[in-house]
């Protein structure tokens, strides 16, 4: 992405001028004339932010929002749901509560036995590849 920007350099030379002086204009003046996709983004960027204890958390959320615009407005962005993170998350979370005990592990989750089993087993082959690399990987 950063060699993308530096071919617009003066484009974002322009961009960051109009961000160092965004908290001199009343918000309600950007946001009334902003699509609504923007304002629903600053929303949930802010409502994070200030989740976070982020200070200024809806001037930092404009300023995020700024830059996304600018940098992927006007194209086709697909924007995943997150099942997919979802999911490894609470995997994860699954091999964390691991005591031995499947069934607590289906009772709290709501999955078949079969399916406890298959993420411990992916979560254990991820955790040891993580805390112990394969040597043939160094050799590469």
């Amino acid at each position: 992405m950063n060699d993308n920007l530096d071919l617009f350099t003066t484009e974002h030379s322009e961009l960051t001028q109009l961000l160092d002086r965004l908290d001199t204009i009343p918000p309600e003046e950007i946001r009334d004339k902003w699509p609504r996709f923007l304002v629903d983004l600053v929303d949930v960027l802010a409502h994070e932010l200030a989740r976070l204890d982020v200070s200024e958390a809806q001037l930092v959320a404009m300023k995020l929002a700024i830059c996304i615009s600018n940098y992927f407005g006007g194209r086709a962005v697909y924007l995943p749901t997150g099942e997919v993170l979802r999911a490894a998350l609470r995997d994860y979370e699954i091999y964390a509560d691991w005591e031995g005990d499947i069934d607590k592990l289906i009772e709290k989750y709501g999955l078949t036995q079969s399916h406890i089993y298959d993420i411990l087993r992916r979560q254990r082959q991820l955790h040891r590849r993580r805390y112990q690399p394969d040597m043939l990987d160094a050799l590469e």
